[in-house]
Formats: structure tokens, sequence, C-alpha cells
């Protein structure tokens, strides 16, 4: 069988095989998204681990499933999806490295740390495609963005069974400020005082290290350091704490067999903050919250400004709320919680 991958901002006319974004299409679904269509005995928490399953299929039934698709498509370009393509377009290999696709694509959609090497890998696939940091990507000039994702996915699917096998050599440039500055939050979030309560799905996380902007944890670490799905970062600066509440994708994808987690209203919450902060307004500051319906939203005290899935947030500003008192806020808030998008 023979499948060309293409990235897509609609669904063809055609059935086609879709990995991990499931956008409509017709034919099969490899995907964990919201809605997803992929068989129960081929889903996963991760689209890679669902195309891994497909992989693990004899060539007969692979055809059979395909349907006479011809075209493997995804709708976006991220990690998992290029791992999850990598194994329906080339499952022998695939299948070779199955541990490591999936701990890579942990470490894209998850914001997991399972190693260094997967967020060296992760990092290399996001920073291919950004021109300010990619040959091939100032290369690809004013091409439609669907049309440099397919040139990133199929440069990625060339080098990644060195990159898994340790050579980074190709992926030069790519990695190396990212894999440095995850170290130093590993060390920075394992000389912190963590505090875990399950029911609530939270891990407060507080450093009695000061902190300059931009050199506090980042996602990796902060989630590689918890298996639940929320996670509050307190820091002080400037004679005050700094706050950061994350919630996890994982309470956003469709996981088999777990019931999605229910999360707080977090624009409610940022009301509530605000209006219990001394420093609500000074400087323009404020408590804000990202949509709780999106994939891994925020909660944050200073400027609003913030983009989504970012490492680390560089909007915050010191808030007039102890650890504590956020903490006790972010639990009383746990018992309301509602599922994303409830």
């Amino acid at each position: 069988m023979q499948l060309e991958l293409r990235v897509l901002a609609a669904p063809p006319a055609e059935p086609v095989i879709s990995v991990d974004g499931a956008f409509g299409c017709r034919g099969l679904e490899l995907s964990h998204w919201p809605g997803h269509r992929t068989p129960a005995d081929l889903a996963h928490e991760l689209s890679t681990g669902c195309a891994l399953a497909f992989a693990r299929l004899d060539a007969r039934e692979r055809e059979r499933r395909a349907d006479g698709a011809r075209l493997a498509v995804n709708n976006h370009y991220d990690t998992d999806g290029a791992c999850a393509l990598y194994a329906v377009l080339q499952p022998e290999a695939a299948l070779a490295h199955e541990r490591a696709l999936l701990e890579l694509a942990a470490a894209g959609d998850f914001f997991q740390a399972p190693s260094e090497l997967a967020v060296a890998i992760d990092a290399a696939i996001g920073n291919l495609a950004d021109s300010r940091r990619s040959a091939l990507a100032r290369g690809l000039g004013a091409r439609s963005d669907h049309e440099r994702h397919e040139h990133c996915y199929r440069c990625v699917h060339a080098n990644l069974a060195r990159w898994l096998a340790g050579d980074l050599a190709s992926a030069r440039g790519l990695y190396e400020l990212e894999l440095d500055a995850f170290r130093a939050d590993r060390a920075r979030v394992a000389a912190a005082r963590r505090t875990e309560f399950d029911a609530a799905a939270l891990a407060c996380i507080e450093l009695d290290e000061p902190l300059l902007a931009g050199s506090d944890p980042g996602r990796h670490a902060l989630f590689g350091a918890t298996s639940l799905d929320r996670v509050l970062l307190s820091f002080p600066r400037g004679g005050a704490h700094c706050h950061r509440l994350l919630v996890s994708t994982r309470s956003w994808f469709d996981l088999p067999g777990v019931a999605r987690r229910p999360r707080p209203d977090l624009a409610a919450l940022a009301r509530a903050l605000d209006a219990l902060d001394p420093r609500a307004g000074r400087d323009g500051a404020h408590w804000h919250a990202q949509p709780a319906d999106s994939p891994s939203p925020e909660l944050w005290f200073g400027r609003a400004e913030l983009e989504f899935f970012r490492e680390r947030n560089d909007a915050l500003e010191p808030s007039g709320l102890a650890p504590a008192r956020v903490r006790e806020v972010l639990l009383r808030a746990g018992a309301t919680a509602a599922p994303p998008g409830g």
C-alpha cells in the first residue's frame, strides 16, 4: 500500500486516512482528538499510539482498513502528528522505535519529559518550521502554511530514525537552547517544595529562589514532575510572588477508558483572584485566564497578552497574594469544576 502525505486545511472529497487531526474527513481516523472516530482496537491516548497499532496490523489488514485511501492527511503540524504520520507511512521503521516514538509524542502533546532525547527532538521538530531558527523554513518562502508543513514533515521523516537513535547532528541549532533550559528547569523544580492534591488533580510547586523574567521553569519541567492534570507554579519576584496555573491537554483529548477530567471555570477564578489581590490594577496587571475549553489553558497574574502553549509565561508580574492563598482558592474551585466545553 502506497500512501502519500498531505497537510490539508479542509476535508477532501475522497476517502483518506486522517492522522492526528480529526477534521471531518471520510475514511479511517487515527486520532485522540475530541470527537474522533478511531476504531476501538486502534485507540490510544496519543495519535502516535493509534498509528502504531495500525502499523502492527499485517499488510493485508492495513490495506483492507484503508479501503482504497491513497492519502495520509493531517490539518496541522506538531510532534505527535509527525510521529503518527511516520508510523502510517513507514510502519516497519516506526515499529523498530516504538517506545521512543511514544515518548517523543508525549513530550509534544502532553508537555511531558520522558527523556532528554524526547525533549530535544520535540524542540527540533517545532523549530524546524520556524524561519527564525530553521534554514529549511526560511527557504520555503511565501508558500502556504500547509505546503510548508508538508515539507517539514518530510524532512522530519527523513531524519527521524537517526534522531531516535540519538544522532542529532542534522538537527544542530534546533534543540540545544531548549535542552539546556530544560536541564536548568528540571534542577529548579527538583529543589522546589511540591505538594500534590490528588482529589483536585493539582500539583503545587513553590520555589524559594527569586527568578527574573524568562528564567521560571517551563511546561516540560512542570508536567514532567507530576502525573496530575494541573500545576500551580509560585516563585518570588520583586518582594511578592508570581503565580502560573497550567492545565494539561490530558483533560482535553479523548483518552480511551478515561473520563475527561472536569476543569474549573478559569475566567471565574481570574475574577475571584483579582478581587482578592491588592496588586490588581497596578501597572495594568490583573489575573487573566485563557479559555477553559482550549487544549492547555493557563491562569496567571500579570499582563494580558499570552500565546497558547508557551513554554514559559512571559506575561507574569508579582501578585499581592501568597502561594497559600492562591492554592486555597484553586482547591475550593476544584469542587465545582466542569468538563471542557461543559
